[in-house]
C-alpha cells in the first residue's frame, strides 16, 4: 500500500472514530433524546474540520522538514503546534456553528467549554502527530538499514573485483617468465606454452566478471595450467585428478583451484630436486564440497605465512560464502601437504 493511501485511510478512520466516540458520549451522558439532527450535523462539522486542520498541520510539518528533527528539537515544536492547530480549529468551528451557520439545539457559547475543547483536541492532535512521527522514524530507520546493506554489497563487489584483478596479473607474470625461459632453449615447447597460456587468458577474461564458475570449468583450465607447467618441469612434475562427476556443476570462485595448484608447485614441487606429484580431488560431503590439492613436500615454519594469492582467495571466500567456506593448508602426512577447500552447497 502506498504511503499517501495509508495516510488518508488512517486520517478518515481516526477522525471517524473520534466523531462516533463524541456521539456515543452524548448518548450515554445526555440520553438518546438529545441525539438530534442538529447534534449529528454538529459532530459531522467538527469531524470534517478536525480532519482538514490535521491535514494542514501535516502539510506544515512536511514543508518545514520536522520529520528530520531530533526528538529533543521536535518535542517542543510538536506540543506548541498541536495547541496552535487545536486553537485555530476550534475558533473556526465556533465561528461556523455560532455565526456563519448557527445551529439550534446546541449549548450556548462558553469560554470554559471553548478552552476545554482546545485542551481535548490538543491531546488528540498530539497523539495523532506522535503516531505520524513514529511511522516516519520507523520508515527512516528502515531506509537507513537498506542503504547500509546496499553500501555493504557495493563495497563487497568492489573488493571482490580488486581481489580478482590482483590474482590475474600475479599468475600472468609467472606464466610469462616460464615462456621466456624456454624461448631460446626449446622454441617448440615455448610455442606449446603460448597455446596453453592463451587458453588460460581467455578463461581469465571470460570469467573475470563472474563471481563463480562451475567446478568442471575450473578443472579444464587447471589441466591447461598443469600442461603448461609440466613442459617447464619436464619429468619432474606429475599430476592426477580424482574428480567426482556429480560435483562438476557445483559453483566455486574462479581461479581458486588454479591458485592452489600454483601454490603447490611454487612451494612444494619446485623446491624438491627430484620434483614431485600433485593430486587434485573433489569429494561431496553432506552439505558441502571438499576440494583437495595434495603435493609432495612439507610446510616449513617460515613458509606457513600466507602469500597474497591465498590471502585474496580467503577474502573472496569470505565475501561469497561468509563463515560457511573454509581454506586450510597443512602437512597431511610426513611427506605430503594438502590444501583443503570447503565450499557450501547452498
Amino acid at each position: 500500500m502506498k504511503q499517501s493511501t495509508l495516510y488518508w485511510l488512517c486520517q478518515i478512520f481516526g477522525w471517524g472514530i473520534y466523531t462516533l466516540f463524541s456521539i456515543g458520549m452524548i448518548y450515554v451522558f445526555a440520553g438518546p433524546q438529545n441525539i438530534s439532527p442538529n447534534i449529528l450535523l454538529l459532530q459531522l462539522i467538527i469531524g470534517v474540520c478536525l480532519f482538514v486542520f490535521s491535514h494542514l498541520f501535516r502539510w506544515f510539518i512536511k514543508r518545514n522538514d520536522w520529520t528530520q528533527l531530533s526528538i529533543k528539537s521536535l518535542l517542543p515544536k510538536l506540543i506548541l503546534g498541536a495547541i496552535v492547530v487545536s486553537t485555530l480549529s476550534q475558533s473556526f468551528i465556533h465561528l461556523l456553528i455560532y455565526l456563519v451557520l448557527p445551529l439550534k439545539g446546541i449549548m450556548p457559547f462558553s469560554w470554559t467549554n471553548f478552552v476545554g475543547f482546545i485542551g481535548s483536541v490538543s491531546i488528540v492532535m498530539a497523539s495523532w502527530s506522535t503516531l505520524y512521527f513514529a511511522y516516519h522514524v520507523i520508515q527512516r530507520n528502515r531506509r537507513s538499514e537498506i542503504e547500509k546493506l546496499e553500501l555493504t554489497s557495493a563495497l563487497q563487489e568492489a573488493e571482490l573485483a580488486i581481489l580478482k584483478n590482483q590474482i590475474n596479473p600475479h599468475f600472468l607474470f609467472n606464466a610469462l617468465n616460464n615462456i621466456r625461459s624456454l624461448i631460446l632453449s626449446d622454441p617448440e615447447q615455448a610455442r606449446s606454452m603460448v597455446t596453453h597460456i592463451s587458453e588460460l587468458l581467455r578463461y581469465s577474461i571470460q570469467f573475470n566478471a563472474a563471481e563463480k564458475v562451475t567446478l568442471g570449468q575450473e578443472i579444464a583450465i587447471v589441466k591447461d595450467y598443469l600442461q603448461l607447467e609440466s613442459i617447464q618441469f619436464n619429468d619432474r612434475l606429475t599430476y592426477a585428478f580424482e574428480i567426482d562427476d556429480s560435483s562438476l556443476d557445483i559453483k566455486i570462485p574462479p581461479m581458486a583451484i588454479q591458485l592452489l595448484v600454483e601454490n603447490a608447485i611454487k612451494h612444494g614441487v619446485s623446491q624438491m630436486t627430484a620434483g614431485g606429484n600433485i593430486l587434485i580431488r573433489s569429494v561431496l560431503e553432506n552439505d558441502h564440497l571438499r576440494i583437495e590439492v595434495c603435493n609432495d613436500g612439507q610446510l616449513k615454519a617460515k613458509s606457513k605465512r600466507e602469500g597474497i594469492g591465498l590471502k585474496n582467495l580467503i577474502e573472496r571466500l569470505k565475501i561469497l560464502f561468509g563463515h560457511f567456506a573454509e581454506l586450510k593448508v597443512e602437512n597431511s602426512s610426513g611427506n605430503t601437504v594438502t590444501a583443503s577447500l570447503k565450499i557450501p552447497l547452498s
